[in-house]
């Protein structure tokens, strides 16, 4: 008896899997597998195309595959050019505009398929999707990016605020594309000296010599992909290889339908949120398709709805979604919408309220109504809804000595993992100033931007200015809820499109620090307390700043001049308005259902007045 029709066993939706390569235009073969539903077709076809070994989306991918077959679509599972299966050289995000336009080109031209295509897929795996709209895909009638970075590469890619992403970029070119491409070194000789070079890579994060101080102008014995990664991270903010594969200067080519995942914890919320905000402005406009929303309390890799020692609730991961499917389940409803014009029947955003445990679903994000409520730092670490009396608190920082990341959005290395992470061992340190409000009498929601102005002065000639936004619990823990950070020479310069010049800070001379924290969903309890803490560097997931002005490539590599020590003074009061800036809601969302079972948002009473 097969495996089909065994007693108390689903049959197996795959009719044929297919193993079968894509030839591109210059003759590359890309390895790709071919799922195809029972019956006769053809049907609509789904694509996911990305660099970490697609046969593993068969049975561990971020949608199950099989559920998509069953629901009636032919599904492509692709390794991008030059990694696992596929032929080629791999060069990152740059190849995959015209590989990713020939194909969508080549899936829509098979006999098994209706010449529609969709493509989903998180990460790397976005990025893939935008592309093939840049390269031209006539065929890729809908698109399911999650975390993605597409937007740009320096709002969480490479750079956030002016700094570079160093941890991440270690992170990801060591651990998840380094191993395979060593593997594919013909010479067994060059292969075992690229394996060396790893290896050395592995101590270096190990030690922390990696990402300490200075680590971008030193010559490491890094194998290639690494060396890669650092040398993006050496390139001018403006520089135009920051561009390629971003639809930074092209969101007029991403006119097709869209339905965007992130996770209030992962490292390219910025860049998922900012797509969202340009697609829904360009909606607006033009009458365009309004771009679909999904955010949970999730982390760059992890969708579960536990993470750093918080767990939200059995409705808060991918597996459930509090009602109304899976995200699988939630996925192919929109596909079915897209390429099927089906009615849908959901409200175009859905996002997990952190604190209140529950998810609302909107007409936009942030939605209609919102306020802007500023909290001043103030005397004693106070944090008020207006300013009071003059005054400043210093911190030294010292970049031998960097505070070190703990949780937030971020994409690192064992042992700094991502979320809402209790800051309270951080904030015993003395380079972490923080203020905080009275205990709350009532519920605060925050379903927005946040963002910070920090009126600072500093010895050096540059400073980094981190900023984290807290929720203090009545026991003294200090939960992460967002973060950012801004490099002081890099205050004029535009942080989407790199545009604008460096300048170096003058030392003792007040400058005011716009700090982007992102965007959260989020509601401070009765008897917790809003806290905002402000530290010189958090290492190692952002490169430790050397307190002095240094113009892109002027520090010769290999270079290893001890960075000074800086000394900061923070200044608050009427005439230095350092502050938290958070777009609150009036009326908090909740949720209720209509006759037919679905549930809608609609407003309590004031969270916050």
């Amino acid at each position: 008896m097969s495996e089909e029709t065994e007693p108390g066993r689903e049959p197996d939706p795959v009719a044929e899997r297919h193993e079968t390569t894509c030839a591109l235009r210059d003759g590359t073969r890309l390895r790709t597998v071919l799922l195809v539903p029972h019956g006769s077709g053809p049907w609509p076809a789904l694509l996911t195309r990305h660099p970490y070994d697609a046969t593993r989306d068969e049975h561990e991918g971020m949608l199950d595959v099989r559920r998509l077959v069953a629901a009636g679509y032919l599904v492509a599972l692709q390794d991008v050019r030059g990694r696992f299966g596929s032929e080629g050289v791999f060069d990152p995000c740059a190849q995959e505009v015209a590989d990713g336009a020939d194909a969508v080109a080549w899936l829509a031209a098979l006999p098994e398929c209706t010449g529609a295509v969709g493509m989903w897929g998180a990460s790397y795996a976005s990025d893939t999707q935008f592309s093939a709209l840049l390269g031209g895909a006539p065929a890729l009638r809908a698109i399911a990016p999650a975390m993605t970075p597409a937007m740009s590469a320096l709002d969480g890619f490479r750079f956030r605020g002016g700094v570079p992403e160093i941890g991440s970029t270690l992170a990801w070119t060591h651990y998840a594309i380094a191993p395979d491409l060593i593997a594919r070194i013909e010479s067994a000789r060059e292969r075992e000296a690229e394996r060396g070079r790893w290896e050395a890579t592995e101590r270096a994060i190990g030690s922390g010599e990696a990402f300490r101080a200075g680590a971008l102008s030193a010559c490491p014995d890094a194998e290639a992909i690494v060396v890669w990664g650092l040398d993006r991270l050496r390139e001018p903010l403006g520089s135009a290889r920051h561009r390629a594969g971003k639809i930074v200067d092209r969101i007029d080519a991403i006119d097709v339908p869209v339905l965007l995942t992130g996770g209030w914890f992962d490292v390219f919320l910025g860049s998922t949120l900012e797509i969202y905000r340009r697609l829904l402005r360009r909606a607006k406009d033009t009458g365009g398709p309004v771009p679909r929303l999904l955010v949970g309390p999730w982390t760059h890799d992890d969708m579960s709805g536990r993470t750093a020692g918080v767990d939200f609730g059995p409705g808060a991961s991918a597996g459930d979604l509090g009602g109304g499917g899976d995200l699988t389940a939630r996925h192919v409803r929109w596909f079915d919408a897209a390429l099927r014009a089906v009615p849908a029947d959901t409200p175009p955003v859905r996002v997990f309220l952190m604190g209140s445990n529950r998810w609302v679903e909107l007409e936009e994000f942030p939605p209609r109504g919102t306020r802007t409520l500023e909290l001043y730092l103030g005397a004693g670490g106070s944090l008020a809804a207006g300013p009071a009396g003059s005054g400043e608190r210093r911190l030294t920082s010292d970049p031998a000595s960097p505070v070190p990341t703990c949780g937030g959005a971020v994409l690192l290395f064992a042992p700094f993992g991502a979320g809402p992470a209790d800051q309270a061992p951080i904030e015993a340190r003395q380079d972490v100033v923080s203020w905080r409000t009275v205990p709350l009498a009532e519920e605060l929601t925050v379903m927005g931007a946040v963002r910070a102005v920090v009126h600072l002065t500093t010895t050096g000639t540059d400073a980094d200015v981190v900023v984290r936004l807290c929720d203090e619990h009545p026991d003294g823990g200090s939960r992460v809820i967002a973060d950012g950070v801004q490099r002081g020479s890099a205050r004029l310069v535009d942080p989407v499109t790199g545009l604008g010049d460096r300048r170096p800070v003058e030392p003792d001379q007040e400058q005011e620090f716009a700090v982007d924290l992102w965007s959260t969903a989020h509601t401070f309890l009765p008897g917790h307390r809003v806290r905002a803490d402000i530290a010189p560097s958090s290492s190692p997931r952002w490169d430790v700043g050397r307190n002095v002005f240094e113009p892109a490539r002027a520090m010769p590599a290999g270079a290893t001049e001890a960075p000074p020590v800086a000394e900061y003074a923070i200044r608050h009061g009427a005439a230095h308005p350092s502050r938290l800036i958070l777009q609150v809601v009036t009326e908090a969302p909740v949720q209720h259902r209509d006759e037919t079972g679905r549930e809608h948002a609609r407003p309590v009473s004031p969270a916050c007045r």
